[in-house]
């Protein structure tokens, strides 16, 4: 009986050993598993990253070329619109001018 019993506790230690082994290399798979998983994401959120600063850099160009188009489109209005100015300030003191040196020609008539 004592033989039986020591055999029963070999069993079960030698069970309980090869039970605490297998679970030991599940940890140690998921563990594994686990920081791959951690690598796999950090890598995912590097890409994500690069990506979202090249497209904000496109973004970016292309809103900066859109601003110089509009600043190219209101200097040509704002250089038109000063020149029409200018040509309609000289035309004005030219007419000024032609009446005023009418007047000046014209003899004084007293009544």
């Amino acid at each position: 009986m004592l033989i039986g019993l020591f055999i029963g506790l070999s069993v079960g230690v030698v069970v309980a050993a090869l039970v605490y082994w297998l679970l030991m290399q599940r940890v140690k798979r998921l563990l594994s598993a686990l920081k791959n998983n951690q690598l796999h994401l950090q890598q995912l959120a590097g890409d994500y990253e690069n990506q979202l600063q090249a497209a904000t850099a496109r973004m970016q160009a292309d809103h900066e070329q859109h601003l110089t188009k509009n600043i190219e489109h209101y200097q040509d209005n704002h250089m038109r619109h000063t020149e029409l100015m200018k040509l309609d300030f000289e035309t004005r003191l030219e007419v000024i001018e032609a009446a005023y040196n009418r007047e000046l020609d014209t003899p004084i008539q007293t009544s």
